[in-house]
């Protein structure tokens, strides 16, 4: 237990250390995140106080009257649309340039000398296959921020007619309009400074890259120090606290646990209830305890006799539940296989006693012949019922196959009843059918032909077996009544059984029928491989 208290403390020291080791990486991952939001605050307001600058590049070098300017170099023109827009884009001076160079215009707000302008067009030019037209210039005024932009060409792509460049003057009015929008304090310093924690350096370029001024930052960084002195003081008070507890708990648990464990440990291992006597009149949780373990010992053997009295009742019942299953089982396959079969000869039989006695009158041949028929149906339903009541399939399966019993069971329906069978079997797809497949695939067909013939008023059925991608499809399609499928959902076990022995075939079942149109059951079930 001392083990495990020493093992505690330490390792609360070791967690006291790594959250103050986590909190001040959090404070310095703080602190360049506040640098990387500040960086990223002062870009987007000066690329929103360029965009002015940049809008009066681009707009006036892509009108036509610029290129015609070129041309006829109309300086009351450029001074009337030109120099008004200085103020209006917030631009200090501007340059008209030819390709080859020449300077045709030039406007400023300030009075003064004219300002000589910051590149050439071979600058300008190389410049335009970078990634940007935007520079950076000394003047006699200060730092000058440039755009320039082509003059349109003779001919799509060709080479520019000339240039317009527009700068501002990045004054003391302008800095502290910088210092507004960001709400942090920013001037011009000589290019070469080094960064300091509290302050951002961003370097402005000329058309070489090369830094001309140093655009300087004051951060707000938010007071981390005394957030980490506060947390500090906290962290020292909670260990603090810590050992305090540590040490009332090991006192605790040395007398009043400890101590108890140990006289009910020697009680187990020697099974004397003994040792734990005097334990058991403390009214506590461990005296409960000692009591509890001196009745163990006069309770364990009537525990192994009511464990193997138990194992014997769980091994007859859950015997007993196997049989349960499998008379059920056996119960559902013999009312399924009635159903599907016997019963459906019955009704074909009896489908065949009405239409012989409705030929009776009027053709005593006929309808010998149809009763002699009935006979031979029935005849066969005992047979039939036999083989339920032994357990076997039916003989005639085994003997001739699916196609040929098939054909009996049309011979059979048209002989009891005045409907076409039509059936086509695929014999690739029979010989690939095992026992069980054949078997209810039959009894699929017996049942369809049935409710044709009972409910539907049909007068054609058409049975098929055929096979598709390694599947086998058998479908019954008939043109009586039809019906809706949804209405008669849940009415008798017959659509129940045709799904069941889809299944059981390893396939699925799709019924298709609408009123007035017939019904068409397709089952679509898997092949076993043919043979070689």
């Amino acid at each position: 237990m001392t083990l495990l208290l020493g093992l505690l403390l330490a390792a609360f020291l070791g967690v006291m250390q790594f959250l103050r080791h986590k909190e001040q990486s959090r404070i310095e991952e703080l602190r360049q995140d506040s640098v990387q939001s500040s960086r990223q605050s002062l870009q987007q307001w000066i690329s929103l106080t360029n965009q002015p600058l940049q809008r009066f590049a681009r707009d006036f070098s892509e009108w036509p009257e610029m290129a015609a300017f070129l041309d006829r170099r109309d300086q009351a023109w450029a001074e009337s649309t030109l120099k008004q827009n200085l103020v209006n884009y917030e631009a200090h001076a501007l340059w008209v340039l030819t390709e080859k160079g020449e300077l045709v215009y030039s406007a400023q707000q300030h009075p003064g000398p004219p300002l000589p302008p910051p590149a050439t067009s071979a600058q300008l030019a190389a410049l335009a296959s970078g990634p940007g037209r935007h520079i950076f210039a000394e003047s006699r005024d200060g730092l000058l921020e440039a755009w320039g932009e082509p003059i349109g060409s003779d001919q799509p792509g060709g080479n520019p007619r000339g240039w317009l460049l527009v700068s501002r003057w990045w004054s003391p009015r302008f800095l502290a309009t910088l210092s507004r929008l960001s709400e942090m304090r920013v001037e011009l310093v000589p290019a070469g400074g080094a960064a300091t924690p509290a302050h951002l350096l961003l370097p402005l370029c000329d058309l070489q890259g090369r830094p001309l001024r140093q655009l300087q930052t004051t951060l707000n960084e938010p007071d981390f120090a005394g957030t980490l002195d506060a947390d500090t003081l906290a962290v020292r008070m909670l260990l603090l606290f810590g050992l305090l507890v540590i040490a009332t708990v090991w006192l605790g648990v040395r007398q009043w646990v400890l101590r108890p464990l140990a006289q009910i440990s020697r009680s187990l291992a020697h099974e004397d209830a003994s040792a734990v006597v005097a334990l058991q009149h403390e009214d506590t949780e461990l005296g409960r305890i000692a009591q509890l373990v001196a009745h163990s010992f006069e309770q364990k053997q009537d525990l192994r006799r009511e464990n193997e009295e138990r194992k014997r009742a769980e091994q007859a019942l859950r015997k007993s539940e196997e049989l349960v299953r499998r008379s059920l089982e056996l119960r559902a396959r013999l009312a399924r296989d009635l159903h599907d079969g016997v019963i459906q000869s019955i009704y074909a039989a009896g489908l065949g006693l009405e239409s012989a006695m409705s030929e009776l009158e009027r053709d005593q041949a006929a309808a010998r012949t149809r009763l002699t028929h009935c006979r031979q149906s029935l005849n066969g339903v005992i047979r039939e019922v036999r083989g339920f009541i032994s357990g076997l399939e039916p003989e005639q399966m085994q003997r001739h196959g699916f196609a040929e019993e098939l054909g009996a069971l049309a011979r059979t329906m048209q002989a009891l009843w005045p409907v076409r069978i039509v059936h086509k079997v695929d014999a690739q797809a029979a010989a690939r059918l095992n026992i069980g497949q054949e078997v209810h695939a039959l009894q699929i067909a017996r049942e369809c032909i049935s409710n044709a013939l009972r409910h539907g008023e049909a007068k054609k059925v058409l049975i098929m077996l055929a096979h598709a991608a390694g599947d086998g499809v058998l479908t019954v399609r008939d043109d009586g009544r039809g019906f809706e499928p949804a209405l008669v959902a849940g009415q008798g076990s017959g659509l129940h059984n045709l799904a069941t022995r889809a299944r059981e075939m390893g396939g699925r079942l799709h019924l298709d029928s609408q009123p007035g149109r017939g019904a068409t059951v397709t089952i679509t079930f898997p092949l076993a491989e043919a043979a070689p």
